[in-house]
């Protein structure tokens, strides 16, 4: 292939990543408006804590439940009608959530926010797909990883910029999130209209583009994203331990970023201006460390540096908790909080899904992730919704019902990474078992790991570390031991599990009724 017809083909692919990050730049945007706003929308729209958790929670929600069909939708549907359906979905919420706003109405805002959440899961399948697609064989974890991280700005310019559109107009970030809602849906327009054109043209220059047909790709995807819901009884008592701390994740990572700038405003004297700005921080740590912990946990062949990073993050969290936990006299500013909480937050959901093909079978890694995100989701809906009550104990929010809720979270904070530490040294026990007792034993049964998902799972994952030679060789006819006893357990956790994904819509549901149809 020529000099010519070679960059023409990596300006095409170059295009095509174009489109798949902007796709996802509307809905990052718009989860992380509304944080810094809580204080005007408490002043100009009469809202309480109580229904400023909601309307956060309302996003959340369907995060409870898309993730386990979000795959199969996809397959069903195809990458063509599914990522329309996506984004018009986003954008429709979006344009729900502005007219509430202009209209003064908080229950439309939050059924906004509810329709927006719908298509979050979908949208990831469509953007990944349109990534493998082109990219399979020429820097997929690079391409990968670009995708996370426009996301991830896109995070945080909301969060840097909602406060200062808010004084130059009320409106403004409302129309600013619809806005980019509306230009991730013109470019998945623009992609759709021109996409034969890109794959014929990268077909017609290069003799070996590494590129998928659309089936293909979407097949590729959506085979990582397939739940089975009986698998999950197959998986151990460490995979159960894992959805333990996923469930404590939700609760101390995702509703804090929300609550901070009214915490820290409130907590220290600032003005709504200096803490939308310092809270900002919180979420600018992903833009950089996603893919340095990327690149560290593919280069140190180690297992236990997955379990160790996870333990940092917990630390650095758990750091800022206590550092607003003391009092504000002593401390004067809460920026090292939020420094520590983006420090950590900046590469933890990443390291839960990078962790999960060292605890399961890599043919149930798609199921566990599935229920990962479930049952982080319904963790974090959970604290959202009961922080709001907290902080409405009295009738405005005061120094106690805050120090309330960075109380509990420092608690929950220290439960979690217990459970972290916990789930480490089980790991490593498990691991010595398995490489010098367990094959010795009859009564337990080995559930060997398919080695077509194996390959499928590290093409999509690239940071995953391989085992030792010795490890490869061992775990390959024993990748999972799975007694009886804990298959039995394996039944009580998932009836756990999907009682909590209900008392989860349960309680929104209650308390929504409560703060907008029942009070005066």
């Amino acid at each position: 292939m020529s000099a010519t017809a070679s960059r023409r083909v990596v300006l095409l692919r170059g295009l095509a990543l174009v489109c798949a990050c902007s796709l996802s730049i509307g809905s990052h945007f718009g989860q992380n408006t509304l944080g810094p706003l809580k204080s005007q929308l408490s002043r100009e729209k009469g809202t309480t804590n109580g229904q400023f958790g909601l309307l956060i929670a309302a996003f959340a929600l369907n995060s409870t439940w898309t993730p386990l069909v979000g795959g199969l939708f996809a397959a069903r549907l195809g990458t063509s009608l599914s990522s329309i359906i996506a984004t018009s979905i986003i954008l429709s919420g979006q344009l729900i959530l502005l007219f509430g706003e202009l209209s003064g109405s908080v229950k439309t805002m939050v059924f906004g926010m509810f329709i927006f959440g719908l298509g979050i899961s979908p949208l990831a399948v469509v953007q990944e797909t349109i990534i493998v697609r082109y990219f399979k064989d020429h820097g997929l974890g690079l391409s990968l990883a670009l995708g996370l991280v426009a996301g991830k700005s896109a995070s945080f310019i909301s969060a840097r910029v909602s406060f200062p559109l808010s004084q130059w107009s009320p409106h403004a970030p409302f129309f600013a999130s619809t806005f980019l809602a509306g230009f991730s849906f013109t470019v998945n327009l623009f992609y759709l209209w021109y996409e034969k054109w890109i794959a014929g043209e990268i077909g017609a220059e290069a003799e070996n583009t590494g590129r998928l047909s659309e089936q293909e790709a979407l097949h590729d995807v959506t085979s990582k994203r397939r739940v089975h819901l009986r698998d999950l009884l197959n998986m151990g008592d460490i995979f159960w331990l894992y959805i333990a701390i996923n469930v404590f994740c939700g609760f101390i990572w995702s509703p804090f970023p929300h609550l901070a700038p009214n915490i820290i405003e409130h907590r220290y004297g600032l003005s709504e201006g200096k803490a939308a700005e310092q809270s900002s921080f919180l979420l600018a740590g992903s833009m950089f460390l996603y893919p340095i912990c990327g690149y560290i946990t593919d280069r140190v062949k180690k297992r236990s540096i997955v379990h160790r990073l996870l333990l940092l993050s917990s630390v650095l969290t758990l750091m800022c908790y206590a550092w607003l936990a003391l009092p504000p006299i002593s401390t004067e500013t809460p920026l090292p909080a939020m420094v520590s909480f983006g420090l950590g937050i900046g590469f933890s959901p990443l390291l839960l899904v990078i962790i999960v093909p060292h605890l399961v079978p890599l043919q149930y890694v798609s199921t566990a992730l599935g229920a990962h995100k479930s049952i982080e989701s319904s963790g974090s809906t959970i604290m959202q919704t009961l922080a709001g009550l907290v902080l409405d104990s009295k009738s405005r929010t005061s120094s106690a019902s805050v120090q309330k809720v960075i109380n509990s979270f420092l608690t929950l904070n220290i439960i979690q990474m217990v459970g972290v530490f916990s789930m480490m040294r089980f790991d490593q026990f498990r691991q010595r078992l398995l490489l010098s007792q367990l094959p010795q034993f009859e009564e337990y049964e080995a559930l060997p790991a398919d080695e077509d998902a194996e390959a499928e799972s590290l093409e999509v994952s690239q940071e995953l570390q391989p085992l030792d030679t010795r490890q490869q060789h061992r775990t390959r006819s024993h990748d999972m031991i799975v007694s009886p006893a804990e298959r039995a357990r394996g039944k009580t956790f998932f009836m756990l599990s999907a009682v909590l994904i209900v008392g989860t819509w349960l309680l929104f549901m209650t308390l929504a009724s409560i703060e907008f149809w029942s009070r005066p």
